[in-house]
């Protein structure tokens, strides 16, 4: 890279750098990179494609090249990712929240309207985007997040703190149930670790920075939501549900998994945008 580089000339430049890394959003990351460097919103780049860069902009932008071209996801260079329209803050000890997981915030949403009352348990909750993404758009609910990592719930608490939903929300370290006091909720809801020991065999450079814990689902991907359906009927009020997100082809296996314990019924299953059966929602009986 020169001292004469535009913002339609690198853009260019490092899209065709990226390809030939094996970067399929290439052209979106360098946009949101230099977006960052600049401060403006990408917008912005498009209507200036003639602006040269100074110096210490260029020198910033080769640093997060750098890092990008080694496969190191953009979240995790900017440290935060967009979540149902909410930032938020994201580092290595949690997974990064994908765009599929929103098909589970919006699959609730649907059965809670916006002047509705709810209360949700997180079971994972990682940096808190579904949990704290439900509260922020439902701004009558609260809700409880749970997870085995205190520095997951760290991010997550960073992220309440940030949305302004501290009085809503509680934080609780524990392996899914084994520390949450007894309660009654209308929702509990998770997305589980669930890639296979064959998945984690294949995964994408990126994903190599995610925690493993917030991945590997044993080895047919399915022992975290045995032990969530195992437990989840004595957390739930009648009638309540339990929303999991699921891996593609694991949605059947699910349902069944939670039918089969005798306290649940099959409510729905959702596909996501791409068609896949996202999300598995599963109705505690009436006693």
């Amino acid at each position: 890279m020169s001292n004469m580089w535009t913002i339609g000339s690198i853009l260019t430049w490092t899209t065709q750098y990226f390809s030939g890394k094996g970067i399929d959003s290439a052209r979106l990351d360098a946009e949101i990179l230099l977006s960052h460097v600049l401060q403006k919103e990408r917008i912005y780049l498009y209507a200036h494609y003639d602006e040269p860069l100074n110096g210490p902009e260029l020198a910033a932008y080769r640093e997060l090249v750098k890092k990008r071209a080694s496969r190191l996801s953009v979240a995790h260079i900017l440290g935060q990712r967009s979540f149902m329209g909410f930032d938020f803050t994201i580092n290595r000890h949690v997974l990064v929240p994908r765009p599929e997981t929103e098909m589970l915030v919006e699959t609730v949403m649907e059965d809670v309207p916006t002047d509705g009352t709810a209360s949700f348990l997180d079971l994972g909750t990682g940096s808190g985007a579904i949990v704290l993404s439900l509260l922020a758009l439902r701004p009558h609910c609260t809700g409880t997040g749970v997870d085995i990592s205190a520095d997951a719930l760290a991010v997550a608490r960073e992220n309440g703190e940030k949305l302004g939903l501290t009085e809503r929300v509680t934080w609780l370290e524990s392996d899914l149930f084994a520390a949450v006091p007894p309660a009654s909720y209308d929702w509990i809801l998770s997305n589980p670790p669930y890639l296979t020991k064959e998945d984690m065999q294949h995964l994408e450079p990126e994903v190599r920075y995610d925690p493993p814990q917030a991945l590997f689902g044993g080895d047919d991907g399915l022992e975290l939501y045995r032990r969530i359906a195992a437990g989840a009927a004595a957390y739930l009020k009648e009638n309540g549900c339990c929303a999991v997100e699921a891996g593609a082809g694991q949605s059947q296996a699910i349902a069944r998994i939670f039918t089969e314990t005798g306290a649940f019924t099959l409510k729905k299953i959702v596909k996501d945008y791409g068609g896949i059966e996202r999300v598995v929602v599963c109705q505690r009986k009436e006693c």
